[in-house]
C-alpha cells in the first residue's frame, strides 16, 4: 500500500467521501500543537488523495499510476524538505470566482483548521504552499468559472423577461376589465333610464285610466302609497306630467289632492326646488281638507259629550222629581240629536256610523234602566248623593282656604271615606266631613286642617334643624297620617341649640299669621325637652297656642344658662353617681350644683358640683356636649385641682348600663398614685 493511502490508513485508491472520513478519523488521534509535523504529513496526504480522487470522477478513469507516481515523488521532495516556518496561502474561492486571489499575511505559527467540519466529513478550505502552487490548473479554473457567471447572467435576464412580459400581460387584463365595467354600467344606466321613463308613462296613464272611470278616493290612496309610485315619485319626467295634469283638470276631487300632497310630504315641506310648482298648486285643497276634518271632529266630539252627558243629567232630573221635564228631556233631546247624526252621516249608504248616534244610543238605554229599575236607581242616587256631599265640603273649604282640594273616598275601603288632601299635595292627609247647613255660624263642614298645617310647618321645621321627628306623641298613640293629638315634641341636645329655640320662635310667629291660621287657629302645644332619661324626658318649656306669642328670648336664656346642667345632674342620679363611688360603704348623697361650662381635655362640658353636708365641693362632674350615643362623665374629687393635679391623670374607670333602650355611660376618674 503507497502513500497517500497508507497515510490515511486506506488499502488503495478510494472515492472522495472515503478520503473524507479517513482524514476525519485520523485527525481525532493526530492533533497540530502535539505533532505538527505529522500533522503536515496527513494533511499533504489528504490533499493529493482528495485530489486523485475527484480526478478520477471526472475522467472516468481507474488505472491511478500517473497520480502514483506525482505522489510518490512529492512525499519524497517534502519528506526531504526541510520545514518551513511560515507558508503563503491563497484564497482559492476567490480564484473559482474569477478574482484575483489576496495574498495572505505570514503567520509566524501553523494556520489551524475547522476541525468541527473535519469531523462531519467536509473538505476544509484548501491552501497552496509555494512549493505546491503548479499542480493547480488556474486557466481551466477561470474558464470554468466565467461560463458559470453567463450561465447566470443569462438565467436573470430570461427572468427579467419573463416578469416584464407577464407584468404587460396584466396591464392588459386590466384595462379589458375596465373597459367591460365602463360598458356594463353604461348598458346598467341605459336599462333604468328606459325602466324609469316606462314606469313614468304606466303612472301617468293610470291616473287617466283612474280619473276617467271616477275611482273613489281610497282607490286614489293605495295606488299613491303603492310600490310603483313610491319609488318613482321622484322623476322629474313624472312631476312635469302630473302638474300638467292637476292644471288640466281643475275639478279633480280634494280628497284626490289631498291624498297626492301626502304621497309627496308636503305636509312637513318643500324638500326640492322643483318640487314647488305642484306644492302650490294641491295646497288650497289640502288646506280646505283640513278645515272640514277639524269641523268634523268638533262635531263628533261634541255628539258623543252631549251623549255621556244624557245619564247624570237624566239622574239629577229623576231625584229631583221633575217628572214632567224629565219625559221632555228624555223624549225631545234624543230625537233632536239622532236626526241631526242621521242627516250628517246617514247609515245604509256605505259609510261608518257616527260616534254621536252610538253614544245616544246607548244612553237612551242606559236613561230607560235608570227610570225602570228602582234598586239601580237607588244606588245610583246613594252614590251620586256621596260624592257630591264631597265635592260641596271641597269645595266650601277651598272658598275658605283659597286652595283647591280633593277626596281620598273609596268604594272598597270605608277607612278613606273622610280623608281629603290639597289637590298639588296628595301624600298629606287630613280628615274632613259635613256638618250641617253653611251659613254665617256656620262652615258647613268640619275638618282638622289648620291642625294638621301646623304639624306639617313643625316636621319642615325640625327636617331643616336636623331635629328628631316631631310627631312622637302621635305615633305613641297609634294614630293614622290624617290624625293628630295636637302636641309636638321639639327635642333638643344639651347644649348649643340656642338657634333653634330662636328660629322656632320665627315659625311660630310666621304661622300664626297665615290666613288659614286667621280662619280657623288651631289648638296646639309644642314640648321642649331632651332626649329619652330614665325617669322620662328633662322638660325645658311648655308652649299652649292659647298663651299667645312664644317668648323665645327666655325660653332661650333658660336652655344656655341651665339645661345642660340639669340634664347632667339627672343622668348622675338616674345612674347612682351622687354619692362616692370609689368607696363601697360610703352612705352620704351628694347635692347637685350647677357648675357653668368649662373646658376639660380640650372639650366643651357642662359642669356639676356635688357638695357634701357642709356645702364643700365633694365632686366635680364634667359631661362633653358634643357626643350623642354614647355619653361621657369625668369624675373629679373635690381638691383635685388644687393639689397639683393634671388633665392627663383623668383615665377611663368603667362603663354604666343606663337602661333598656337608653345606651352607656362611659366613667372617668383620676386614680392617684
Amino acid at each position: 500500500m503507497s502513500w497517500p493511502w497508507s497515510q490515511l490508513g486506506l488499502t488503495g485508491p478510494s472515492s472522495l467521501s472515503q478520503v473524507r472520513r479517513a482524514y476525519a478519523e485520523k485527525l481525532k488521534i493526530t492533533h497540530p500543537e502535539e505533532d505538527p509535523e505529522g500533522f503536515q504529513r496527513l494533511h499533504s496526504a489528504y490533499q493529493m488523495a482528495s485530489r486523485m480522487a475527484r480526478q478520477q470522477e471526472r475522467t472516468g478513469r481507474t488505472g491511478p499510476a500517473l497520480f502514483q507516481a506525482e505522489a510518490e515523488e512529492k512525499h519524497q521532495e517534502e519528506s526531504r524538505r526541510p520545514p518551513q516556518t511560515e507558508e503563503q496561502d491563497f484564497d482559492f474561492e476567490e480564484l473559482l470566482q474569477g478574482e484575483e486571489p489576496r495574498r495572505r499575511p505570514p503567520q509566524t505559527e501553523e494556520q489551524d483548521f475547522d476541525f468541527e467540519e473535519l469531523l462531519q466529513g467536509e473538505e476544509p478550505p484548501r491552501r497552496a504552499s509555494r512549493g505546491t502552487t503548479k499542480d493547480w490548473d488556474f486557466e481551466r479554473l477561470f474558464a470554468e468559472g466565467e461560463a458559470e457567471r453567463a450561465e447566470a447572467r443569462r438565467r436573470r435576464g430570461e427572468e427579467r423577461r419573463r416578469a416584464q412580459e407577464h407584468a404587460r400581460e396584466r396591464e392588459r387584463h386590466r384595462r379589458r376589465e375596465k373597459q367591460l365595467a365602463y360598458e356594463k354600467e353604461r348598458r346598467t344606466q341605459s336599462q333604468q333610464e328606459q325602466a324609469r321613463w316606462q314606469n313614468t308613462e304606466t303612472i301617468l296613464h293610470t291616473i287617466e285610466m283612474m280619473y276617467s272611470a271616477r275611482a273613489a278616493a281610497e282607490n286614489w290612496q293605495r295606488f299613491f302609497q303603492s310600490s310603483l309610485f313610491q319609488h318613482n315619485k321622484g322623476s322629474i319626467d313624472l312631476i312635469f306630467g302630473l302638474e300638467d295634469f292637476v292644471s288640466a283638470h281643475q275639478d279633480l276631487d280634494r280628497c284626490i289632492q289631498s291624498a297626492l300632497f301626502l304621497a309627496y310630504g308636503f305636509d312637513k315641506g318643500v324638500a326640492r326646488p322643483e318640487l314647488r310648482p305642484l306644492y302650490q298648486m294641491l295646497l288650497p285643497s289640502w288646506q280646505a281638507a283640513g278645515k272640514e276634518q277639524r269641523r268634523k271632529r268638533l262635531y263628533q266630539v261634541g255628539t258623543v259629550v252631549g251623549g255621556i252627558l244624557f245619564v247624570p243629567l237624566t239622574v239629577v232630573l229623576l231625584t229631583s222629581g221633575w217628572l214632567l221635564l224629565l219625559l221632555l228631556f228624555v223624549v225631545l233631546v234624543p230625537f233632536v240629536l239622532v236626526k241631526t247624526c242621521v242627516k250628517k252621516c246617514p247609515l245604509g249608504r256605505g259609510k261608518r256610523a257616527d260616534p254621536g248616534v252610538i253614544a245616544t244610543i246607548l244612553c237612551l238605554a242606559a236613561a230607560a234602566a235608570v227610570i225602570f229599575v228602582p234598586s239601580l236607581r237607588e244606588r245610583l242616587d246613594g252614590s251620586f248623593r256621596a260624592q257630591d256631599l264631597r265635592t260641596q265640603v271641597c269645595g266650601y273649604m277651598e272658598e275658605d282656604y283659597g286652595v283647591a282640594f280633593r277626596s281620598h273616598y273609596n268604594k272598597e275601603s270605608p277607612r278613606f271615606d273622610n280623608v281629603f288632601s290639597p289637590a298639588d299635595a296628595p301624600d298629606r292627609l287630613f280628615l274632613a266631613g259635613p256638618d250641617g247647613d253653611r251659613g254665617e255660624n256656620s262652615p258647613g263642614y268640619t275638618t282638622n286642617y289648620p291642625d294638621m298645617m301646623v304639624l306639617w310647618a313643625l316636621e319642615d321645621f325640625a327636617g331643616e334643624q336636623g331635629l328628631d321627628e316631631v310627631d312622637l306623641v302621635n305615633r305613641n298613640q297609634n294614630l293614622e297620617r290624617w290624625q293628630t293629638s295636637g302636641t309636638y315634641l321639639i327635642v333638643l341636645p344639651p347644649y348649643g341649640a340656642g338657634d333653634t329655640i330662636t328660629a322656632l320662635g320665627e315659625r311660630l310667629e310666621e304661622l300664626a299669621q297665615k290666613a288659614w291660621y286667621q280662619r280657623k287657629p288651631p289648638a296646639f302645644r309644642v314640648v321642649l325637652c331632651s332626649d329619652q332619661l330614665a325617669e322620662g324626658r328633662l322638660i325645658l318649656q311648655e308652649y299652649s297656642s292659647s298663651q299667645g306669642a312664644f317668648d323665645a328670648e327666655t325660653v332661650r336664656e333658660r336652655y344656655e344658662s341651665s339645661f345642660g346642667q340639669s340634664y347632667c345632674a339627672q343622668l348622675i342620679q338616674e345612674c347612682q353617681l351622687d354619692r362616692d363611688f370609689t368607696k363601697s360603704d360610703a352612705e352620704e348623697i351628694y347635692t347637685l350644683a350647677n357648675g357653668g361650662v368649662a373646658e376639660l381635655r380640650e372639650r366643651t362640658c357642662c359642669r356639676v358640683y356635688g357638695l357634701d353636708g357642709q356645702g364643700r365641693v365633694a365632686m366635680e362632674y364634667y359631661m362633653p356636649v358634643d357626643n350623642a350615643d354614647v355619653k361621657i362623665l369625668y369624675c373629679v374629687p373635690g381638691g383635685f385641682w388644687e393639689n397639683g393635679g393634671t388633665q392627663e391623670q383623668i383615665s377611663f374607670y368603667q362603663v354604666v348600663s343606663r337602661g333598656s333602650g337608653l345606651g352607656a355611660l362611659r366613667l372617668y376618674y383620676p386614680w392617684l398614685p
